[in-house]
């Protein structure tokens, strides 16, 4: 004889499943004394601002977060609301980070592995740029030809800037569909100081696909740069966004490659100097 169907089981059942979300556990470690016995934070973006989801204190360079969310996310592991926040994704499995002197790692889910690849090949390209402005500086201060010093240098340079743009381009629009896309486009807009219009976003929107459009933070920064483009423009504020305070317009937009080049300030201070001397 069949069982009668019950509908409080099935109901049951399913918000059993829809409560569970995605569960995650982060086990850390470090080799930073100073790090012992601090506070750390498991922060993620959330209604428009940064919220702290959990915490933790680092003990014999051990610490560890777990818990669930609703849906994969991009978190910030902050110590003690440091300024450099550590990015991860909360996904299901076992998550390894390790905190050391000269770099952190972090991976063992697949999302997470992705991430530390392009946080450590744009890393490796910042560092090459910043290595071109250690090599102008020696040059200048030993007194060679800067006539052809500085086109050498910009031509690697510019190299160097191809590489970046390529990466952060190649990486959102690979991950369009999952929450890598908007997460990887938030890291690198976030180095800006207002929202831009910039060409590689406009490439980048221009193939898109609708859940990366639809994304809070996505759809968030492009309301605020269309804002800035038509006061830049001198139109009316775009529907949705005349609320918006007017922020500072700035007269370029910067690119993926200029968020990493190196500053010019060793360069004119060199030059002052070598025009005192003179």
């Amino acid at each position: 004889m069949k069982k009668p169907f019950s509908f409080t089981v099935f109901l049951l059942a399913v918000m059993s499943l829809a409560s569970c979300g995605v569960s995650y556990n982060i086990e850390g470690s470090s080799d930073i004394s100073g790090l012992d016995s601090r506070m750390m934070y498991l922060r993620t973006r959330m209604n428009g601002e940064y919220q702290s989801i959990d915490s933790t204190e680092v003990v014999h360079g051990k610490f560890g977060f777990s818990g669930s969310t609703d849906s994969v996310r991009i978190a910030f592991i902050v110590v003690n609301d440091a300024n450099v926040p550590l990015p991860i994704v909360l996904e299901k499995g076992d998550i390894m980070v390790k905190l050391n002197k000269a770099r952190s790692e972090w991976g063992g889910t697949p999302l997470n592995d992705k991430l530390y690849r392009f946080v450590k090949s744009l890393d490796s390209l910042t560092v090459q740029q910043q290595d071109l402005e250690h090599q102008y500086n020696i040059a200048f201060m030993d007194g060679e030809d800067m006539n052809e010093v500085i086109p050498r240098l910009s031509r690697a340079n510019q190299q160097i800037n191809m590489s970046i743009d390529t990466l952060v381009t190649h990486s959102i629009a690979e991950n369009f569909d999952n929450i890598l896309g908007p997460g990887i486009f938030m890291l690198v807009t976030q180095a800006q100081q207002i929202p831009q219009m910039s060409p590689w976003v406009v490439e980048i929107m221009s193939k898109a696909s609708d859940s990366f459009k639809n994304d809070p933070y996505v759809k968030e920064y492009l309301d605020a740069a269309n804002y800035i483009q038509n006061v830049q423009n001198g139109l009316e504020a775009a529907p949705g966004a005349t609320s918006a305070p007017a922020p500072e317009v700035q007269p370029v937009a910067p690119t993926p490659n200029e968020m990493a080049a190196p500053a010019a300030d060793a360069k004119d201070q060199a030059a002052e100097e070598k025009a005192d001397a003179k």
